[in-house]
């Protein structure tokens, strides 16, 4: 099995933004890049091969409204295009995608 791209984290393509923190999976790992929008947060994941695959503006559940995209974090298990969960600091975060 090849953990490039699956376990340990590929070469970071220039279409993947330099702050992107890496969610490693069997499957296949993911790059995640999260920045704040006013009270929101847009969430962009890439492929192990630098394609933007998914694009939103996320809304902080719960205490995730303190999160600072700018320190260091970690995207945790389960994130996708509908929910990304991060720690930093030791407190865990959840941000939830609306589509309303």
């Amino acid at each position: 099995m090849d953990l490039i791209g699956r376990l340990i984290p590929p070469k970071k393509i220039d279409s993947v933004p330099k702050t992107a923190q890496w969610l490693p999976g069997e499957g296949g790992g993911a790059w995640f890049f999260i920045q704040k929008e006013e009270s929101q947060f847009r969430i962009q994941r890439f492929t192990p091969q630098g394609i933007m695959d998914c694009d939103r503006v996320f809304q902080p559940s719960g205490n995730s409204s303190s999160f600072e995209p700018e320190l260091k974090f970690e995207v945790k298990h389960i994130s996708h295009c509908a929910k990304v969960q991060v720690s930093q600091a030791g407190k865990n975060f959840t941000f939830l995608y609306n589509t309303k």
